[in-house]
C-alpha cells in the first residue's frame, strides 16, 4: 500500500494529556506514536515510564490523546542514541524477592498491553534496544531499525534473566535456538543479523531512518482498520490455539463481507486505483 491519502509529517499533538516520561503525537494521519523521552538516561525504562506507558496505551485504544483517528502506533525513543537502553537499574534500587516478582510482573502486563492491543503496532529502533528496552520493542507487532541500531539482553551478564517477558517472546519471535543464543550470551547483535533472523522487517539508513520509519508505519495506519483488528485477534489467539484463531478468522471474514471498506477495496483493485478506507 502507498500513502495515497495519508499526510506524513504533521507531528501534531495535544495539550491532554500531560506525562513526565514519554510523549504522544501524531507525525501522519491515522497515526499515533509513543515517544519514549528520557533522552539523558538513555530512554531507560523506570516506574514512571510504567506508568505512564499503561495509560498513553489505554488513551490510544480509546481513540483519545492525539489529535487523528488512531488506526496504528508507532513508538520510538527520542534522540538517535537509543531506543530504549533498558531498566532504569538506579531507579529500581534493592528490591525484596516480593517486589521483584510484582516488578516483573508490571513490566510484563504494561509491554503486554500493546501485543494485546487491536491496534497494529510499530516499533521504530535507532541506537541501542537493549534489556527492557529489547523486550519492549517485542510486544511491537512490526520492528524497523537504523543501520546503527544495537541490541540485546544483558540480564545473564548480571546474573539475571529476561523478567519483562523476553524468555517467553523472543523464542516466539525468532524460534527457541537463536533466542537462546541472545539471552544465554548476553551478545550484542547488529541488526542485519535480527533482519535474518525475522525480529526486524527493514533496516534503513540513519539519514533517512525518521523519515521511511513514518513512511512504514503511515502505510499500516492508512490500511483497513476493521480487517487489520480482526486479522491482529486472529494471530494473536492462533499464538496459542490454531483452533481458536481459525475460528475467529472464519467469523471475521464473514463479518468484513458486509463493510464498506470491502466495496472500497475491490473498487479500487477493479479500476487500479489506491484504496482509501474509512473504516465502515
Amino acid at each position: 500500500m502507498h500513502l495515497t491519502g495519508v499526510a506524513v509529517g504533521c507531528d501534531r499533538m495535544t495539550d491532554d494529556p500531560d506525562f513526565d516520561t514519554i510523549r504522544l503525537e501524531s507525525p501522519a494521519d491515522y497515526l499515533a506514536e509513543i515517544v519514549l523521552d528520557r533522552p539523558d538516561s538513555l530512554n531507560t525504562v523506570n516506574d514512571g515510564m510504567l506508568e505512564d506507558l499503561d495509560e498513553a496505551i489505554d488513551l490510544l485504544e480509546a481513540n483519545e490523546g492525539v489529535d487523528t483517528d488512531v488506526r496504528a502506533i508507532l513508538i520510538r525513543g527520542e534522540g538517535e542514541k537509543a531506543f530504549s537502553a533498558g531498566a532504569d537499574v538506579q531507579s529500581s534500587g534493592a528490591m525484596s524477592n516480593r517486589e521483584g516478582v510484582e516488578h516483573s510482573r508490571k513490566g510484563q502486563r504494561v509491554f503486554g498491553k500493546l501485543r494485546e492491543s487491536d491496534l497494529p503496532v510499530v516499533a521504530a529502533i535507532q541506537g541501542y534496544a537493549l534489556g527492557g528496552g529489547l523486550e519492549l520493542s517485542m510486544c511491537a507487532d512490526l520492528r524497523v531499525a537504523s543501520e546503527d541500531s544495537e541490541f540485546g539482553l544483558p540480564e545473564h551478564n548480571l546474573g539475571l534473566l529476561p523478567g519483562w517477558g523476553g524468555t517467553q517472546r523472543l523464542q516466539r519471535l525468532i524460534g527457541e535456538s537463536a533466542a537462546k543464543q541472545v539471552v544465554f550470551t548476553a551478545e550484542r547483535f547488529d541488526p542485519e543479523r535480527m533482519h535474518e533472523l525475522g525480529f526486524l522487517c527493514e533496516v534503513y539508513d540513519d539519514d533517512e531512518f525518521d523519515e521511511r520509519a513514518v513512511e512504514f508505519a503511515a502505510n499500516i495506519a492508512g490500511g483497513p482498520p476493521i480487517a487489520q483488528r480482526y486479522t491482529k485477534r486472529a494471530m494473536r489467539e492462533g499464538w496459542d490455539s490454531m483452533d481458536a484463531g481459525l475460528e475467529i478468522e472464519a467469523t471475521a471474514f464473514g463479518h468484513l463481507l458486509d463493510t464498506d471498506d470491502l466495496a472500497a477495496g475491490v473498487t479500487a483493485f477493479v479500476t487500479d486505483q489506491e484504496p482509501e478506507f474509512e473504516g465502515e
